[in-house]
């Protein structure tokens, strides 16, 4: 057959210059691979003209196309046929002409070849035809692939080993998969523009902040600076008001001296005459003496006619009392006003990045002020250690639970022993070396040691006090040894009905937070880290903060004050 002397690799494409692949035949005859026309009348959708790239004859409308199933089953055979064909030997290089040919009549070393002979390709071998890859199973071209498998796959295998799966054309999927790329890196370069432009108006942003600040520094100087002035003009107003009260006091007190001094005088010359008249030895001219004597003025008691100072200095000090108390209570309040708008304002900037999360935040002005005053009383580190947010602490909480050993006879356990009450009757508890006997305390069983721990505690009453301590704290004795918060070996919260306070070794510090019911409790035992914090709708607000070396395991502590029916409850964490 004339076939027989053809190889697969002359039925190319005429667009691609490539061995046919899913072969389409035009209604003119020419043929191309079904992709390479498709793509060639997709860049011709625009003008609506469909022609063949060859004779350039026009179709209307766009032919609908197909594979040219009888042409792919040819090039199947003649692919089987060169692969079965025996290699070319000595005896058939004889068998080719061997007058000379002209270079001109065989340009390509094929012209002067004899039909069926091998073609001599001058001095250098002939290169591995690039021929595209068969399957091994239905000798056709792997031109598909199959996505579930990750493999090339022909026609035949897509309909029968890899029925079901997502089989593509590569070039097809590369284009989608290519748009997809670009869509994803239209996104990342505009997040990227969003980010700069946001990093292009931090200073800006910084700026105002900075503004703001000074503004309200300069403000809050005017008002103090105003306060200062008022509060020095009542001084000089008291002090003046006093002076003038003392001259006051002074001219009454002089001018009643005087009085009494004139009468004493009258008095003691009515006496004199008096003695005169009764030295009268003649009755008739002690008679006649008494006549002509002047009537006798009378006086009645001496009255001290001057007020006592002790009303004045009452009523003066009373004053004075209530103006130093509403000052207190007002700055109290204002500052934790002023705390909890700044603290507010902190929460609810962005989320740092994960570089800016790991070295932390600053203190909020809040946690700054507590910790500079904490730190008067103890050693501490320079960076407040402990969390922000209760978020971050749930991941440690902790259900601690109160010891029957420890507690004072009048409170009572309840709840599982997460509840205390303070009771009027006894309990009448066993002795037990660990039992408080003089404080109303009560300490928890488990220790606290190493890794961090998170608890919540509720409490009702007037009073409170609650923190840790050491297990080897005095339980038997009435002085501050046994007192939570009065000796070196506990650290406590004390709400005073007013204010929060920090105790440790007996010392004091004021801490201004507004009051709170659940108190929210972190300890890191080995980093040395305890803080309070006040929570409320699920949010924890750090209170203090105390940063310090504990060289033992510690206690969840408490401490009742008068009150029956007051208590603490340990929360259930969620």
């Amino acid at each position: 057959m004339a076939m027989s002397s053809c190889c697969p690799e002359e039925f190319s494409c005429p667009v691609c210059l490539e061995i046919l692949c899913d072969p389409a035949t035009l209604p003119c005859g020419h043929t191309y691979c079904l992709q390479c026309i498709q793509k060639h009348w997709d860049k011709s959708t625009a003008k609506g003209i469909y022609s063949c790239p060859q004779c350039r004859q026009v179709f209307n409308p766009r032919p609908s196309l197909g594979r040219n199933n009888m042409l792919m089953e040819a090039m199947r055979k003649l692919r089987v046929q060169e692969l079965d064909r025996p290699p070319a030997s000595s005896t058939d290089r004889g068998s080719i002409d061997p007058s000379p040919q002209p270079a001109a009549l065989r340009p390509d070393g094929a012209e002067g070849a004899l039909e069926g002979a091998p073609v001599l390709v001058g001095l250098y071998p002939q290169l591995p035809s690039t021929s595209p890859k068969l399957c091994p199973l239905h000798q056709q071209v792997l031109e598909l692939y199959c996505c579930d498998d990750k493999e090339r796959v022909c026609d035949e295998c897509s309909l029968l080993g890899h029925k079901g799966h997502r089989v593509v054309r590569p070039d097809e999927e590369k284009e989608e998969k290519q748009r997809e790329l670009e869509q994803k890196k239209e996104m990342i370069q505009k997040s990227i523009q969003s980010r700069e432009k946001i990093i292009q108006t931090l200073p800006k942003v910084f700026q105002a902040h900075q503004t703001v600040i000074h503004g309200l520094q300069r403000d809050s100087l005017e008002m103090f600076a105003d306060l200062v002035k008022s509060v020095e003009l009542m001084n000089s107003q008291v002090m003046e008001l006093l002076r003038t009260y003392e001259a006051s006091s002074f001219n009454h007190v002089e001018a009643h001296r005087y009085r009494l001094q004139q009468e004493i005088s009258q008095l003691c010359k009515q006496q004199e005459e008096l003695n005169k008249v009764a030295n009268t030895g003649d009755s008739l001219q002690f008679l006649n003496a008494l006549v002509t004597m002047t009537a006798v003025n009378e006086f009645g008691n001496a009255e001290l006619e001057i007020s006592c100072p002790e009303a004045v200095e009452a009523g003066v000090r009373s004053a004075l009392g209530a103006l130093r108390g509403g000052l207190n209570d007002l700055c109290k309040g204002s500052l934790a006003s002023i705390f909890r708008c700044v603290n507010d304002a902190g929460a609810m900037a962005p989320t740092a990045s994960a570089q800016a999360a790991e070295t932390g935040p600053a203190p909020t002005a809040l946690q700054a002020a507590s910790q500079i005053t904490v730190k008067k009383s103890a050693t501490f580190s320079v960076e407040n250690l402990a969390p922000k947010t209760r978020d971050e602490m749930i991941k440690f909480r902790f259900e601690p639970t109160l010891d029957h050993n420890s507690a004072y006879r009048h409170i009572r356990l309840s709840d599982g022993d997460r509840k205390a009450t303070l009771r009027a009757e006894t309990q009448n508890y066993p002795e037990h070396a660990e039992r408080f006997l003089y404080w109303r305390q009560v300490m928890c069983r488990e220790p606290l040691a190493g890794s961090p721990y998170y608890w919540e505690v509720e409490w009702t009453g007037q009073k409170v006090t609650i923190g840790v301590a050491y297990k080897d704290m005095v339980r038997s004795t009435s002085n501050d040894s046994s007192r939570l918060g009065h000796n070196e070996q506990s650290w406590t919260l004390y709400w005073s009905g007013n204010a929060f306070s920090l105790w440790h070794a007996g010392n004091e510090t004021s801490l201004a937070a507004p009051k709170a019911r659940r108190i929210g409790v972190y300890l890191d035992q080995q980093a040395g880290v305890l803080a309070f914090y006040r929570v409320s709708h699920n949010q924890a607000h750090q209170i203090c903060c105390v940063e310090t070396e504990f060289s033992a395991a510690l206690y969840p502590s408490f401490r009742f004050w008068s009150g029956v029916g007051s208590s603490i409850t340990l929360c259930h964490v969620a």
